[in-house]
């Protein structure tokens, strides 16, 4: 049955609605579930962290990784919540975060669903637009969706994917109609995108590729080429001036990847079989198989995948048929910096190397399978009845998991609290320091105990639980065991700067400015000693911690022990080793305040202010909280 463009346009927008309608239905309660311990962990490490330099470093880059247009990814969010609030509907700011990243998801699907239209090139036919709508919603309930929909911090992945869906669709119809304005919806479409995630760079080739593969036995290769030339140039040029103003913005994560060729090859095919089953087999949870690294399966798994591989490439030589080839090399190229990364050993900047989040654009490949096979087989009714029963099954599964993953994102416990022997390494200890947390807010000291024992017991060695009991047992004014665990502290990690350090900032929470400058002495002293060692050499020394939180803490110890001019020098040192250091000059300011010298303080203020504009807001809040006081 043929429609005209005004029926089609009318059925289009009836398949959003219909979309967006089934995604509230199953997942109307997430609105509610509020933000995740990433989240707040974000915001924690912003607002306590000393080094300004590498603080302002992470907030403009992910400022700009967000893409320019910073007001549609977050600034949109508030602006809604206050419009509502302000108009008597009271309304969380979460609860409108997670309407827009549902909403920028249902439009992914929507755009999935126009782009494989645009390289099957259907257009009035209602029963090829009913199969290419089914195809989208794979892609729409497709389980390792779920980090990118629940989680707010990962918006930018469908930001990516939607510029970059719309850089594809608007280089198809470039490839039918040279006009101008496609050339710049393109540029911008896909500066956007790389802004987003600069993952999304594998477009660069794809789209090319794609296009060239489309027209392969249409038209002669030459012509074919010299088609689809300006389009790559177009994209690579975009992409230069992008990667160009991204590194005035940040600085470079400076990547080491595992050297020997036995480690190379095994994390190759164990990372490559992690992305090809969650996107293949989404049904097993993904923290448990995520650990599973067997060899041979792996292996196993990435012969199967290079069959599948080969015969897409048979069907485009042989049956002239370009699109499950198509489907094959977006999961290919969408995968292959996911799969790079699988080989970093030091210096990878996120959480963790092997996430759903990465997986998100290459789903588009298997909604670009799944319209291969419904077109394909649905002319024999054995067949018909074959393909309509496993597609149904899987989107009935896909479902049926992805409500449940759903349920990670209530606050995290739901998912840390079933942790077991499958688990990666730090869930255990996640799970018990979140029960911690829970059990302090609530003043439930039976539950705190019990979940600080089995916390211990994990790891004994470990300098987290270590603490911990410190903790509670300074707390308690309980001497035999504060002097345990700090003889356990000593046995496993005296010798090991960064635990001694946050040992020191232990100390200064609880008021031990003579331990916590002892702690602090005792590290420069080893600095020193590696430096002289080194010196022969003229190497440069990093040191971990950094030399200026060190001066810094060692600014505050003087400060509370009201040493205000010991206090001034540590924290004037800890400037000049890192001029970005906003906080050092911030705690500077005050101290000369306490010195008496209200208007080398107020000068000082300013220029932390101006290296950290969120510093005023600390100000701020401080005069509020001390007007307070007084009144």
């Amino acid at each position: 049955m043929n429609l005209n463009k005004s029926q089609i346009k009318i059925f289009e927008y009836i398949a959003y609605a219909i979309s967006f309608t089934l995604f509230l239905i199953f997942f109307q309660k997430t609105l509610g579930y509020g933000r995740t311990y990433d989240d707040f962990a974000l915001v924690d490490r912003f607002l306590k962290s000393p080094g300004d330099a590498k603080l302002l470093a992470s907030f403009f880059y992910a400022k700009f990784h967000f893409y320019p247009i910073y007001f549609l990814s977050h600034e949109l969010d508030t602006f809604i919540t206050f419009l509502l609030n302000s108009n008597n509907i009271p309304v969380l700011n979460s609860k409108v975060a997670k309407f827009t990243n549902i909403f920028l998801h249902v439009t992914n699907s929507f755009l999935v669903y126009l782009f494989i239209k645009k390289i099957l090139k259907i257009e009035n036919n209602l029963k090829d637009n009913i199969i290419v709508y089914l195809s989208s919603l794979i892609f729409l309930f497709h389980p390792i969706v779920s980090q990118i929909i629940f989680n707010i911090t990962t918006r930018n992945e469908s930001l990516a994917l939607f510029f970059g869906l719309l850089t594809f669709i608007y280089c198809l119809n470039l490839s039918q109609s040279r006009k101008t304005i496609n050339y710049f919806f393109i540029a911008l479409l896909f500066f956007f995108s790389l802004c987003s995630k600069l993952m999304t760079v594998f477009l660069v080739g794809l789209i090319p590729l794609s296009i060239f593969l489309l027209d392969y036995h249409k038209i002669e290769i030459k012509k074919n080429f010299k088609k689809n030339f300006d389009i790559f140039i177009l994209l690579s040029l975009t992409f230069m001036l992008y990667y160009y103003l991204r590194g005035v913005f940040t600085d470079d994560n400076q990547l080491q990847f595992f050297y020997n060729l036995q480690n190379i090859i095994f994390y190759f095919f164990t990372t490559l079989k992690f992305y090809l089953i969650g996107l293949f087999f989404p049904y097993e949870h993904i923290y448990i198989y995520a650990t599973n690294y067997d060899l041979v399966l792996s292996i196993i798994v990435s012969l199967l995948f290079i069959l599948f591989c080969l015969f897409s490439l048979y069907l485009f030589i042989k049956k002239k048929d370009p699109i499950l080839l198509i489907g094959v090399l977006w999961i290919c190229a969408s995968l292959t910096l996911p799969v790079l990364f699988g080989l970093v050993e030091i210096g990878f900047p996120l959480i963790s190397n092997l996430a759903e989040r990465y997986q998100y654009s290459s789903v588009v490949g298997i909604s670009i399978i799944t319209i291969w096979l419904l077109k394909n087989f649905l002319k024999n009714i054995y067949f018909k009845t074959f393909i309509f029963g496993s597609y149904i099954l899987v989107l009935s599964f896909s479902v049926f998991i992805l409500v449940d993953r759903s349920k990670v994102y209530i606050d995290n416990n739901t998912f840390m609290g079933q942790s077991d022997e499958n688990s990666p390494r730090n869930v255990h200890r996640y799970a018990f320091t979140t029960l911690i947390s829970e059990a302090v807010i609530n003043d439930d000291l039976a539950d705190y105990k019990f979940n600080l024992y089995q916390f211990y017991q994990v790891d004994k060695t470990a300098s987290s639980a270590i603490l911990e009991f410190l903790r509670y047992y300074i707390n308690n004014k309980n001497d035999k065991g504060i002097n345990f665990f700090m003889s356990e502290f000593k046995k496993y990690h005296s010798e090991d700067p960064p635990k001694k350090f946050a040992l020191a900032r232990f100390f200064i929470l609880h008021e031990k400015y003579d331990k916590a400058e002892k702690e602090i002495k005792e590290i420069f002293e080893k600095n020193d000693k590696i430096s002289k060692k080194m010196n022969d050499r003229s190497y440069i020394v990093f040191t971990n911690p950094p030399l200026d939180d060190m001066y810094f803490e060692l600014g505050k110890i003087y400060f509370y022990q009201e040493k205000y001019k010991m206090a001034l020098e540590n924290f004037k040192t800890a400037n000049v080793i890192n001029p970005a250091h906003a906080t050092a000059l911030y705690n500077g300011a005050i101290t000369l305040k306490k010195l008496g010298l209200s208007e080398d303080a107020a000068k000082l203020y300013g220029d932390a202010i101006k290296i950290n504009p969120f510093l005023r807001e600390t100000a701020n809040n401080m005069i509020a909280e001390a007007q307070n006081n007084e009144q």
